[in-house]
Parts: C-alpha cells; structure tokens; sequence
C-alpha cells in the first residue's frame, strides 16, 4: 500500500496523448545554413574537466534494504557517487579496487574508443586512473561489467551535461535500483533512498532522469500533468512526444528522460505499477508562486552527433539467437568495415524478456515487417518473450565490441557475443 500525499486539490490533472511504443518523430534536421555574408562562426570554447574522482570498490552491508548479506559499493554509497561532465570535457577517474576480484567498468551507452583505459580491468587490491572523454551529452550510467558484482550494487549514474545553460531550472536524476527482502515485494530505493521527495518549479516543468540499474522490466507512472520524453538512452528524441497516461516502460539498463509539468499545488508521484498496488519511487512537489503552466511540446534537446539515417540496402544483416545457455566465451558474430550499415536481428526463444545492452554504436530499432526504423535511438534493446526484434546502426568505431542479454527478473546473462570493426 502507499500513503496518501498531502494536497490542496483532490485530483491530479490528466496526463496524456501518445504512447512510447506508438509515437513518431522527425529525424534530426540539418543544421540551418548561414546566410551569405554572414561572420564566420566562432568556436565554441572547451569545456573545463571536471574534478578528479576516485571509486573504491569495496565489500559492505545495508541490512536495512539489501539483508544480511554482503555488497559491493563504491566508496561505501548506494548507489556510487554521481558523475557530472559537461560534453567534450575530460572525467578523470580513480578505480581503487579492495575486491577479491577483477574490476572493470562498463560506461553504458557512452561512445568509446576501443582500447580506452575507461575499459580496462583493475586486479584486486591495485588501482588505475582512467579517463574518458564524452562525445555525446545525455544520462548514462556505469557498473561492474561482471553481472553479479553489478547486482550486488556496484552502480551510479554518469551525467553528461550539454554546452550552455540547462535546459531546465530543474533536473533531477532517479536513480533506481532494487533488492529482493526475505518475504514479499522488492525494495525499490531511488537514490539510496525510498521513496525520496523532490522539488520543482510550480507551474512549470522539470526534468527527470529515469535510470532503471534494476534486472527488472519496469512499467511507471507518472500522476500529474502532463509528462514528454526528451530523450532516450542518453540521446535527445528529435521531437519530444507526450506519454499516454504518463506511462512508460523501461528495460533492464535503459533511460529515459522526462519533462514533466507540475501543477501549482500538487505532488507529481512517479510509480511502478504492479498487479498489486502500485509502489511509489518518488515524489516531485511543486515550489514557488503559482502561474500560468507551459502549454505544447517542449523544445528538443540539442542533438548529439549520430547520422541523421543508416543506409540499409547494402548492410551486413546478422541473426543473432538468444536462449538459455549464453556458451563459453563471447565468440564473435562477424566482421564489419566502417561506414558500413548493419541489421542485427534478434531471436529470443525464452519465455521471460531479455535486455540486450549493444556496446559502441547506438542503434535503431526497426519495424517487424520493412526497413523503415522508429525515431529515436537505444543501446539498450527490450526483446520480449518468444519474439524477434530487429535494429539497425552505421559502423564507425573500429574495434571489438560487446553484445550482452540479460534475462529480465533475474539478470541472467542469457547471450554474449562480440562485433568487429574494422577502419
């Protein structure tokens, strides 16, 4: 059951008009031409590196959300700290590992060389600085590679901040992750906390970053006004589109961001529904004098830097199965020469959903029957039980690169291969 928030008005303004799964965008315009005569245009200055910071990966216990048993925690906080980076800008990062194994992290969803020393493994009781340098400005996060160190909470959330002022006078980032206790429903902390509460701007908008660190599939809502996705896996929906009843799902691993209007009076709660009752995430309050709310869409994001289409006539199309025993070892799928288009279609024959993570290239997804693709992109990739999905994206980053499906519920690493890229 959840308890009742305190407010001024008896019912929440209705969300909505367009689902995720249904709604359609543009895809990213070309940027205007300068008119003739015009200055030249002037560089943008570099963005400043953000303070040096160090993660110690250690052994921990949070009896009162995770049980008895033992964790992995970066610098003794669930989740780890969270990292800010303005795009362009250079994060140095101290990896201090006190585990009784190999650490290596996994950047989820950011755009690496191959090779990058962000990547490597640290042995037990050594460190290593690492660095790496965001080319794409969006909400990402970074784990253990290994799926059980990851399970056991070794997790933050990476923030790559756009050039300029913020979009919005709020952000907030959720953070959300889950443990199962001894007996009913899993613990749903946000931040290390349940069921924290935020503030907003009244009668305005404020943006929220969903992190989903869970194994599982998570179906939320959000009850207020209405509520836009902005941006998907870290990168900016060229249209932002309004979501039907504020809903929206989220896989193992994947964001999204949101603008959500608040009221001048009321909470804005963000939920997961259940066949039960729902469970309550976190609360967005509404501060500040009262005025007139922002009516229409929201402006887009800045876009990052990724093709504005993948040419499919000539691409390299792979099957990839997905089922119950992922093999030894991550053998390859194949090679692919840059500039090259690929579709990767995937098969799964389970009976649960499976979370496919795509590391160095965002993708699109397809549609079932012809080549034409939704208008966003993932690099995490929802495939439901017994079904096939397909998705498309443009080579360009030579090196080997990893694709790992995780069974939703438990995490079970249900497929492990690699790609190569070639210059």
């Amino acid at each position: 059951m959840t308890t009742p928030i305190p407010s001024r008005r008896t019912v929440l303004k209705g969300a909505a008009a367009l689902s995720l799964s249904g709604a359609a965008g543009a895809l990213v315009p070309a940027l205007a031409q300068a008119p003739a005569g015009a200055p030249p245009a002037v560089a943008p200055p570099v963005p400043q590196a953000s303070p040096p910071v160090t993660l110690t990966a250690a052994e921990a216990s949070l009896p009162e959300l995770a049980g008895p048993g033992p964790l992995a925690l970066f610098n003794g906080a669930l989740p780890g700290p969270v990292l800010r980076v303005k795009k362009g800008a250079t994060l140095s990062v101290t990896l201090a590992n006190s585990l009784r194994e190999s650490v290596a992290l996994t950047w989820q969803g950011v755009r690496l060389p191959a090779g990058s020393p962000a990547l490597a493994a640290v042995a037990p009781g050594k460190s290593a600085s690492l660095s790496l340098t965001p080319t794409d400005a969006g909400t990402f996060w970074y784990h253990a590679t290994s799926p059980s160190l990851a399970r056991r909470a070794l997790a933050g959330a990476l923030v790559v901040e756009e050039a300029g002022a913020p979009a919005y006078a709020s952000d907030h980032l959720l953070f959300i992750q889950s443990f199962p206790p001894e007996s009913g429903m899993p613990i749903f902390p946000v931040n290390g906390a349940i069921s924290p509460t935020l503030q907003g701007p009244a009668s305005g908008r404020t943006r929220l970053r969903l992190v989903n660190a869970t194994p599982l599939f998570l179906r939320l809502k959000i009850r207020g006004p209405a509520s836009f996705a902005i941006a998907v896996d870290g990168q900016p929906v060229s249209e932002p589109f309004e979501l039907k009843d504020g809903r929206i799902q989220i896989a193992p691993g994947g964001r999204v961001d949101v603008a959500a209007t608040l009221d001048d009076a009321d909470a804005t709660i963000i939920e997961i529904e259940t066949a039960q009752d729902p469970i309550r995430l976190a609360v967005v309050t509404p501060v500040g004098p009262a005025g007139t709310p922002p009516a229409g869409l929201p402006a887009p994001l800045p876009p990052n830097d990724l093709p504005a289409e993948v040419p499919l006539k000539d691409a390299l199309r792979i099957d990839l199965p997905i089922g119950d025993k992922p093999g030894a070892g991550a053998a390859s799928l194949g090679t692919v020469k840059a500039g090259r288009s690929v579709v990767l279609t995937l098969v799964n024959s389970l009976d649960a959903p499976v979370s496919v993570y795509i590391a160095g290239h965002p993708v699109r997804l397809l549609d079932n029957v012809y080549d034409g693709w939704r208008p966003w992109w993932h690099d995490t990739v929802p495939v439901p039980s017994k079904a096939t999905v397909r998705v498309a994206f443009r080579a360009a980053v030579p090196g080997t690169w990893s694709i790992v499906g995780q069974r939703g519920g438990d995490g079970e690493v249900v497929v492990s291969r690699t790609y190569e890229v070639t210059a």
